[in-house]
């Protein structure tokens, strides 16, 4: 698990990068809000393509394979932000970015659930935290070296170390997962939507990720709008990230506990109160304390909704689910992303904030009732108070 999760902190650190630096992009290079939408939605749509074109290769064998490949591409889109100075630039490199997460991620979550998938839940929060930790770190480190020397450092310092977790994971040794040999079309994993708890899962899913689109393009153009410092847009970052870092394992365990849709409910709620609450107030410190609030429903609901997907999926089809989830995940974030900043600039953050906070509660009363169908069908997933005690020799 160790390298999955070190370069699970690499990927996310890149991507925290640019969360504090899009608006000093946008100011330096003469972006219109379109082209804000467009860098940070090309990302979502590049996974949206991994996720349902490549992640169910990992259960025919290859999840080393596409770990490293996702690696690579994560780390070559970075040195192409270092470079960048017009807008299809920072889209493609933001395109080539989304990809290598859509790859890694669904392998990843493959490998850490091998075993006993009552534990899912814990192992998949574990692989939250750490993605979450980098993220932490990225805003930090953009911030701070960007201060000192250049826009360029940072990018290229976070793709070296993601280049050299690409190295680790090509000869680690990584335990055996299940393999599917079965053949299957291209696009078996869009099949599987027609399944109500996979469909719940991946509803459960497209709400969580709605406010990180809208985040995504958003939080620093708003909080400079607000009056905040590139440094105080990357303190919101970092305190929104520190529940999840430190509470994703535990919220893993919950779902493992009650089950995962039940607990992706409750924090789904409050993450839904918290989103509308961000367009209302007008101080950005009052903004950056909600930040650190939101992060606890955060540590829930991240591990949560893999979790139901989790306990939807057969152990041949876990990385075609996991692909799944994220792809329906990203059609959400990316939407968000692209429509965000216009409806932004049209009819001011009250619109668009508590719009988005209207359409996660939407997107989890759908999952709700598909939860609800296949429960009456005996598709449901059964929570699990604790796992088995060990047999002793």
């Amino acid at each position: 698990m160790t390298p999955i999760l070190v370069a699970a902190g690499a990927l996310g650190a890149g991507v925290g990068l640019v969360f504090p630096l899009l608006a000093e992009f946008q100011d330096r290079y003469g972006f219109s809000a379109l082209g804000l939408g467009l860098i940070s939605g090309a990302s979502f749509l590049t996974a949206l393509v991994a996720g349902l074109g490549l992640a169910r290769l990992a259960d025919r064998g290859h999840a080393r394979a596409l770990m490293v490949a996702g690696l690579v591409a994560a780390a070559a889109a970075l040195f192409w932000f270092a470079r960048a100075t017009e807008l299809w630039q920072f889209v493609a490199a933001r395109s080539l970015e989304g990809l290598g997460a859509g790859v890694y991620l669904p392998a990843a979550r493959k490998i850490a659930t091998a075993g006993d998938p009552r534990q899912g839940g814990r192992r998949l929060g574990m692989l939250a935290s750490a993605e979450v930790g980098g993220f932490l770190s990225g805003p930090v480190l953009g911030a701070g070296l960007t201060a000192l020397v250049g826009l360029w450092l940072p990018f290229v310092a976070v793709g070296a170390v993601t280049l050299a977790m690409a190295v680790w994971i090509a000869r680690a040794r990584l335990p055996a997962v299940p393999v599917d040999e079965a053949p299957r079309s291209p696009l078996a994993s869009v099949a599987m939507l027609a399944r109500p708890p996979v469909a719940a899962a991946a509803l459960l899913g497209l709400a969580a990720f709605l406010p990180v689109g809208l985040y995504d393009a958003l939080w620093s153009r708003y909080l400079t709008d607000r009056g905040a410092g590139t440094v105080l847009i990357g303190v919101g970052l970092t305190l929104y990230s520190l529940p999840v870092v430190l509470l994703s394992p535990r919220g893993g365990r919950i779902a493992d506990r009650v089950g995962p849709v039940r607990a992706a409910a409750v924090a789904l709620v409050l993450l839904a109160a918290i989103t509308a609450l961000y367009g209302v107030v007008p101080w950005p410190y009052v903004i950056t304390a909600l930040a650190l609030l939101e992060g606890f429903p955060g540590a829930v609901a991240n591990p949560s909704v893999q979790a139901a997907m989790l306990r939807a999926c057969g152990p041949g089809e876990v990385a075609a689910g996991q692909g799944l989830s994220n792809a329906v995940s990203q059609v959400g974030a990316a939407s968000m992303a692209l429509l965000a900043p216009v409806v932004y600039a049209a009819a001011g953050p009250v619109v668009v904030f508590t719009g988005v906070s209207v359409l996660v509660l939407a997107a989890l009363g759908g999952a709700l009732a598909l939860h609800a169908r296949g429960r009456a069908a005996g598709e449901g997933d059964v929570p699990v108070s604790r796992p088995p005690r060990p047999l002793l020799h």
